[in-house]
């Protein structure tokens, strides 16, 4: 996934789909969600998703994050990732092999 958002805007949220498709785990057990966002190297997001929906059948989630100032200030590409911590602090990473991306281009003003 790349999403592209202009310097400064807090619209559209981020909407992340996490699916463990080597597991075929059912999300619903998970105890928490963190989305971790990075950018030039500095962690400029750590936070809980605004909203999660799992669906068990399709073993996948969909988080939601409204922005918040300042996440956007900053041009360049945010690498993204998705923590799941399970029951007994156990946490899982999405993607396992890769990190998503938010694009933050340059606004005129």
């Amino acid at each position: 996934m790349t999403m592209e958002i202009k310097q400064h805007d807090l619209k559209p949220d981020l909407i992340i789909t996490v699916f463990d498709g080597a597991q075929l785990a059912d999300l619903t057990g998970v105890v928490s969600w963190r989305i971790l966002g990075q950018l030039r190297g500095v962690l400029v997001l750590d936070a809980a998703p605004t909203s999660v929906v799992v669906d068990p059948l399709k073993w996948k989630a969909v988080l939601t994050r409204a922005w918040v100032s300042p996440e956007t200030a900053v041009t360049g590409d945010m690498r993204i990732e998705v923590e799941a911590m399970w029951p007994g602090g156990k946490p899982q990473t999405f993607p396992a092999s890769s990190t998503e991306t938010v694009r933050i281009n340059a606004d005129l003003g």
